[in-house]
């Protein structure tokens, strides 16, 4: 039985039981999870061996739809959590926590319209490091060679292809190369492909980048040159 198969038959049951009466609201509870789902498939992470989808999700509803639900919301959040977590198993993904789902209301919201707004929670700890590539498919390829970022693990070598001929590179989400790491700033470093060589330029980092132990605001990078991103060191490697 599928995940949400499994939702709509506990709703069934909810409404076959003494709350059948707060559900002739306009809006129904599976409208909202698949409205979370979408929500989930839209806003997905590709990491070098995972997909990360969000793990909070917060549904606005309209204050006279969202009063029907007052009596049963902390239930209904989490059935919808679970239907969520169950979701997510079963399609492949990876949440970084236990997913959390909320009901709110919002006067700017329709009657019998939803609005979901979903985020990646996560605080990892300072020695723990993960690493996606978020390089979009229109990204401009590569013309000379090959070129990556090598980040040492407890796991061994772990290979960042760098896929275009600009990078951006730090913790946040919208970056290209997306280091999960505290030392790493949001936004922290920038690759560039120019006159036939790659360049790293640091974007104003809390705690700098370093070629080779030297701190730069801007150089070309060599093969083998050990880069450190606040601390957390990667080898550049082209050939």
């Amino acid at each position: 039985m599928s995940a949400l198969s499994r939702f709509e038959q506990l709703m069934e049951q909810m409404v076959e039981g003494s709350v059948a009466r707060l559900f002739r609201s306009p809006v129904q509870p599976v409208e909202i999870a698949r409205r979370l789902e979408r929500a989930m498939e839209s806003q997905q992470s590709i990491s070098v061996k995972r997909v990360i989808v969000p793990s909070f999700y917060r549904a606005y509803l309209n204050p006279q739809d969202f009063t029907a639900f007052q009596p049963v919301r902390a239930q209904l959040e989490q059935e919808m959590a679970t239907y969520l977590s169950d979701l997510a198993a079963e399609r492949g993904f990876t949440m970084l926590e236990h997913p959390r789902v909320a009901l709110a209301e919002d006067p700017a919201v329709p009657r019998r319209g939803i609005q979901v707004v979903a985020e990646l929670v996560n605080t990892p700890a300072a020695e723990t490091t993960q690493v996606m590539s978020a390089t979009t498919a229109q990204a401009a390829p590569v013309r000379r060679g090959h070129a990556m970022l090598l980040l040492q693990t407890s796991a061994g070598p772990q290979p960042i292809p760098v896929e275009s001929t600009t990078a951006t590179i730090g913790r946040g989400l919208g970056n290209d190369i997306i280091l999960e790491d505290t030392r790493v700033s949001r936004h922290h470093a920038q690759l560039r492909y120019k006159a036939r060589r790659f360049w790293l330029t640091d974007l104003n980092s809390t705690n700098g980048t370093f070629i080779n132990g030297a701190r730069v605001n801007e150089t070309a990078l060599r093969d083998g040159d050990v880069v450190s991103l606040g601390g957390l060191e990667l080898t550049f490697k082209e050939g």
